[in-house]
């Protein structure tokens, strides 16, 4: 019984924002001057700034695995040094 009422309190808010939303332009947040967007264009505003950070994000993810792959690369290269020393050191211990 309180879920139906609670169900149908948000559906009724829902509905009241989504007409209000639709009927009245609101102000530019964006700090654009005073221009009035419509609730339509804000969330795709949102959207398109969501989508941005996202993107920033990966490419910062790409910036550190690229990193990570030079910082791997440069330690086999060390390590293949490395082992490239010890056997000419038992090269140097056989002729001896």
């Amino acid at each position: 019984m309180v879920r139906a009422l609670a169900v149908s309190i948000i559906l009724a808010i829902v509905v009241l924002f989504t007409t209000f939303g639709n009927a009245q332009p609101i102000t530019n947040q964006f700090g654009e001057g005073s221009e009035a967007i419509s609730w339509e264009m804000y969330r795709q505003r949102q959207v398109e700034m969501q989508l941005e950070i996202q993107r920033q994000q990966l490419e910062l993810q790409r910036q550190r695995l690229e990193l990570q792959q030079q910082q791997l690369e440069i330690q086999r290269q060390q390590y293949q040094l490395e082992l490239e020393k010890q056997r000419i050191e038992r090269q140097k211990k056989q002729i001896e």
